[in-house]
Parts: structure tokens; C-alpha cells; sequence
């Protein structure tokens, strides 16, 4: 509707312009048509909405969803998921969706409609700046796995390697009675291993972290140090692995949103037909049906304890990723007149299907594995990288063929994770254009080989012997203040500050249709409420951070604080310098902030024209009113 509406819009200007023009046209219809905006847009909607699937669907999906709807009540917890995912992750998903679509903006420029709160913006971009460098490296991981795989027989699968310690077993089968100490499993390993057992003290230690796949990952893969406190040598083979994980990036998003939407095709997709293949093949085999089985089994109970649903809220805010700015940046390249709402509810039921859906493969991949072992499943359950890295090359390797299986699931996991890094170096390079168009404008290519460059050297030091306790460190505080805080202050500046009846219009100016009422008390009351709830129940349980058995120092914690409060500190520091940038009484430069400055207006020029801007009063006396009231009018 609302482009059938621009339609005629632009048919009337063009018959004004030859003396066509009816007596019945409005003013709005005789004011010429400004220039067209040179900011790139998706070619089509479909770009788009692949572009955020990848997004949406990351590592998250495939080794923490799984695994926390297990521990938390099986299907069960799907109740809590589904209830979250509609009152809050939709919501928020919608709100940053339709405000970076009718703005046109990035995640900096986009905060122009309530200058006080710039500083989310700002932070927003320094939590990705910091996340791209370290969450590159589960990218240069899955490309060393992807070469090899190509070898003759797969060096996970076999012990007596330089990696390989004394207590290093092939067989996995032969560790479930390593309790025992019995004589005959001693012996059986001396034999596999070629290697005496002295002592049986040596046995207290020995668990499935001695099989030949976790050795391989955790003294090849990462050659891990003993503790943070370590650092250790660089691993070259790891340093080149990253470097051609940015080479990749940068070839792939260095021309902006009009290739980058045809990659996706590829990159979004593909993680489908593989998880699809080895969930087939995987079904084959014994002990899946038990794996299944365990994963859906359904425990109501565990929907009394609260934290439960704190886990579900956390989850669909990991998965859908809203408050990191990137849902605005790439709905900031969408045509003006795209259905924003229609959008939101597809993004959001393909990624948390995703991860319904890569329940059913994971746990399909550790039944096998359970029933090869000989022990329950709760044994062979986890979550993370132990699961990808470990978990299912020791499964796949048991299959047909395991260089093909292991081959296709790595390539996986890298298109799975070229998604989400397409994105985050983006809403970077687009916050810098943004920030000096007329400098950076044209040169998108360098900002971006520049941006490539700087992340790859400081990605650099988690290739270290002790780059995998930064990774945790960082992967465990970065957003652990600052998501839910952004999510909450942004549902606060658009209802209560910028307005619910002022959006109400601009979406109305978008879809050609009314806001719905229950999205207004979902942004109004019940969202920023969960958020604040789900807020101070994260810190009040909040544990020290741990890889393993191993317990970080207090110094780590400290920094780990520290670098939860970098993203917030640019809110208060932008608040004073906004402050002292205006003039006249305290209460008068507030509400100045509170109100969107000259710059603020709709992405495209012709609804520019029939844009009206309300008042702070009228915005906050209408907040749930959707009846139609006198505005004062600015036009641009």
C-alpha cells in the first residue's frame, strides 16, 4: 500500500512538472522531488532477509540452545523460549528493524532522534569492535579442521602423535571403567598406547578429556598454556588460519550491501543442506533414537525454578542478537516501503527454528556417540566449542567415508560464522562512513581492508598458548552489562522520549498501516520490564568465570569488569557532552536531548515531505491513543 502510495506521489510531481497536474493535487504533491539518497540498499528484499538469517543462525544455535534446553527441561523449556521469543525478542528485533529502516542510519547516526542516549550507538559499535578480533578465531578454527580433514586418515582419530599424551586412548569405549583401575583395562590401554602404566594414581585424572579428539584440539589445535597468566608462544598455524578467514571477509564485503547480499545465498543456506545430510545419515545409525529421545523428554517441573526462564530470555537475546546494533544497520539498507513487521516474525521463526531444528542433529550425533561409548547420554553431553571441536569430529569420524563427513561439517561451521562477521565488520565500516561521508564515503574498499587489517593483528595475541583463556575471559563479560542495558534505554527513548504516537506515524508513513496496540505495550511496559528483571537476576547469580577445571585469578576478574563497563562508559560521557554543548537552563538543555535534532528524517526524500514531528507533550499524552489528534507540523 504505502508503495502504491509513493507511486502516485511521483506520477503527480511528473505531471506537474508538464502542467498536468489536477486542481485535486495536494501541496505535498506540487513540492519537487529532492535528490535521491547515494546510500546502497539491498537489491532485494530477499538479500535482506537471507543476510539476516545468517546472522541470526550462529554457533549459538548449534551448541548452546541444545544443550541449555536439555539441561533446563527438555521440551518443556520450549515454553519459556516461545514465551520470551514473542514478548521481548520479537519485539526488540521489530523496534531496531523499523527505526533502522525508516532512518537510514547506522548504529551512531541512528541515536540523532534522542541525542542524550548517542552513547548506546557509540557503545554498541566498541562491543563489536571488540568481539570481531577474538570471535574471528572460531573461524580460523573450523579452516585448520576443514585442511585436515583431507589427510589419509584424520590425526584425531589416532594417538602417538607429538601431541599425544601417555594417557592419550583411540578407543573411547575402553574409558567408561577407568574408575575401576582394574588390571585388564590398564593392560588394554598399555597396549593400544604402547606406553606402561607405572602408577595407578596416574588414573584419577583420566576422563574422556584423554581421548585422541580432545587431545588433538586441546594440545595441536590450541597448544594450551596452564593458565592465563601464560601467554606462551604464537601458533603460526593458527595466525595463518585467521588471516585467511579476513581474507575471505574482506573479498566478500569489500564492494558493500549489493554483494554481500548474493554471498549470503551461499553462506545462509548451505549450514541447512549439511545439518540436513548429517541429521540423514546420523538417524542410521544405533543409539540416535536415544539421543532424540533425551533431548525432547519433557520435565515440567523445572518450570517452577525461575531461573529457568532466565536462561530462555538470555537465549533469545544471544540468538536473535538484538542491542548490538547490527538489526539496525542492516535494516538501515531496506527500501523505505518494506513490511518491517512481516520481516521481524520470519527472521525470528527461522532463527529460533534453527535451533529447535540443530537439537534434533546434535543430539541425533551424541546418541551414537553414547551407545559406541557404552555410557548414558548425560556423559557425552556439552555445550560450546567442547561440542564442535570435539564431540562431533569424534562422532563423524566413526562414519563412512569420515574425511567427507568431517570435510562437509567443518565447512560448516565456517559458513555458519562468515555470517555473523560479515555483519559485525559492516556495522563498523558503515558507523565510520557514516561518521566522515564526504572522507570515507568512496572509499569503502579501504575503510574496509583497514578495518580487516586492525582486527587481524589484534587477533593476533588469541593465537598465543593462552589466547583461548582471553577468548573466555572476553566471550564471558563483554556483554554481560551491556546488552540488556541498551535493550532497555532503547525501548525507553522511542516509547517515552522520542514518542509512541510519533512512531506510530513514521511506521504508519512506512507499511501504510496502524501499530498495532500490543506492540505499543509490549515496547511501553512489558519488555523494558523483562529486561531490567532478567538484568539484575544475571548478576545476582553471577558465577566467576572458568574454562574447564580451571578457575580464572581475581586479577582476571577484575579486567574482565572492566571490560564489561567499556561499552557503557561512552553513555554517560556523551550525556555530559551533549549538555554542555546546549544552551540555556538544565531542564531546558534536556529536553532539547529528548527531542530529535535538525538532521532527523525519514530515509526516503519523498516521505520526507509528509513527515510531521509532534511535540514532546502530545508524544508522551498519547502513548497508548491511537485515535487521530491535531500535530504541529515540521516539515524538512
Amino acid at each position: 500500500m504505502a508503495s502504491e502510495q509513493l507511486e502516485e506521489l511521483t506520477r503527480a510531481i511528473a505531471l506537474e512538472s508538464v502542467g498536468a497536474c489536477s486542481d485535486g493535487c495536494t501541496e505535498m504533491d506540487r513540492t519537487p522531488p529532492a535528490p535521491k539518497s547515494s546510500r546502497d540498499q539491498w537489491s532485494t528484499r530477499l538479500d535482506y532477509i537471507m543476510s539476516m538469517i545468517g546472522y541470526c543462525v550462529g554457533f549459538g544455535n548449534l551448541w548452546r540452545f541444545p544443550y541449555i534446553c536439555n539441561r533446563n527441561g527438555g521440551g518443556a523449556f520450549l515454553i519459556p523460549f516461545v514465551t520470551f521469543l514473542v514478548i521481548t525478542g520479537l519485539p526488540m528485533f521489530y523496534l531496531e528493524a523499523a527505526l533502522g529502516q525508516f532512518s537510514g542510519k547506522g548504529a551512531v547516526q541512528l541515536w540523532n532522534f534522542c541525542p542524550l542516549l548517542k552513547g548506546i550507538g557509540i557503545g554498541s559499535i566498541i562491543q563489536v569492535a571488540i568481539c570481531l578480533p577474538y570471535y574471528n578465531i572460531l573461524l580460523a578454527w573450523p579452516i585448520y579442521y576443514l585442511v585436515q580433514s583431507c589427510s589419509s586418515v584424520l590425526p584425531w582419530t589416532m594417538c602417538g602423535n607429538w601431541w599425544n599424551t601417555d594417557l592419550c586412548v583411540e578407543d573411547i569405549s575402553l574409558l567408561r571403567n577407568l574408575s575401576t583401575n582394574s588390571s585388564d583395562v590398564m593392560n588394554s590401554l598399555a597396549g593400544v598406547n604402547g606406553t606402561a602404566i607405572n602408577t595407578a594414581a596416574q588414573w584419577g585424572n583420566a576422563t574422556l578429556a584423554h581421548t585422541a579428539v580432545e587431545e588433538f584440539y586441546q594440545y595441536n589445535v590450541l597448544r594450551i598454556s596452564n593458565g592465563i597468566h601464560e601467554v606462551g608462544s604464537i601458533q603460526w598455524h593458527l595466525v595463518a588460519c585467521l588471516f585467511a578467514s579476513y581474507i575471505i571477509i574482506f573479498l566478500c564485503i569489500f564492494r558493500g550491501v549489493k554483494a554481500t547480499g548474493k554471498i549470503v545465498y551461499i553462506t545462509a543456506l548451505l549450514p541447512y543442506i549439511l545439518l540436513t545430510a548429517i541429521l540423514i545419515r546420523s538417524l542410521m545409525l544405533p543409539g540416535s533414537g536415544d539421543g532424540i529421545a533425551y533431548y525432547i523428554k519433557t520435565d515440567f517441573s523445572k518450570l517452577l525454578n525461575i531461573e529457568v526462564w532466565s536462561e530462555a530470555c538470555l537465549q533469545v537475546f544471544y540468538s536473535l542478537g538484538p542491542g548490538w546494533g547490527i538489526i539496525v544497520t542492516t535494516s538501515s539498507y531496506n527500501k523505505f516501503t518494506e513490511p518491517t513487521l512481516r520481516d521481524s516474525i520470519i527472521l525470528c521463526i527461522a532463527s529460533e527454528g534453527t535451533s529447535i531444528f540443530a537439537g534434533f542433529v546434535t543430539f541425533s550425533i551424541l546418541g551414537v556417540m553414547a551407545e559406541r561409548v557404552g555410557v548414558s547420554i548425560t556423559e557425552v553431553v556439552s555445550s560450546g566449542p567442547g561440542l564442535g571441536f570435539v564431540a562431533y569430529p569424534e562422532a563423524l569420524s566413526q562414519l563412512p567415508l569420515p574425511q567427507m563427513w568431517s570435510f562437509l561439517f567443518f565447512l560448516m561451521l565456517l559458513t555458519v560464522g562468515l555470517d555473523s562477521q560479515f555483519l559485525f565488520a559492516e556495522i563498523v565500516s558503515t558507523a565510520l562512513i557514516d561518521q566522515f561521508p564526504r572522507t570515507l564515503g568512496k572509499r569503502r574498499g579501504l575503510v574496509t581492508a583497514a578495518l580487516c587489517g586492525v582486527a587481524f593483528l589484534l587477533g593476533v595475541i588469541i593465537c598465543t598458548q593462552g589466547g583461548t583463556y582471553i577468548m573466555q575471559l572476553l566471550d564471558w563479560y563483554l556483554v554481560s552489562l551491556s546488552l540488556f542495558m541498551f535493550c532497555t534505554l532503547e525501548c525507553v527513548a522511542t516509547v517515552w522520549f522520542y514518542g509512541i504516537q510519533q512512531l506510530c506515524d513514521d511506521i504508519r508513513l512506512m507499511s501504510g498501516r496502524p501499530l498495532p496496540v500490543l506492540v505499543k505495550v509490549l515496547w511501553g511496559f512489558v519488555t523494558p520490564g523483562i529486561l531490567l528483571v532478567v538484568f539484575f537476576m544475571t548478576l545476582a547469580n553471577y558465577q566467576s568465570p572458568s574454562y574447564g577445571k580451571y578457575t580464572y585469578p581475581t586479577s582476571a576478574v577484575v579486567i574482565g569488569w572492566m571490560i564489561a563497563s567499556l561499552p557503557l562508559i561512552p553513555i554517560p560521557v556523551m550525556m555530559i557532552t551533549q549538555l554542555q554543548k546546549q544552551r540555556g537552563s538544565l531542564k531546558q538543555r534536556l529536553l532539547q536531548l529528548l527531542r530529535p535534532d535538525g538532521t532527523w528524517c525519514p530515509a526516503n526524500t519523498l516521505a520526507t515531505k509528509n513527515h510531521t514531528r509532534r511535540t514532546f507533550a502530545e508524544s508522551f499524552r498519547y502513548i497508548f491513543k491511537s485515535g487521530k489528534k491535531s500535530v504541529e507540523t515540521a516539515r524538512y
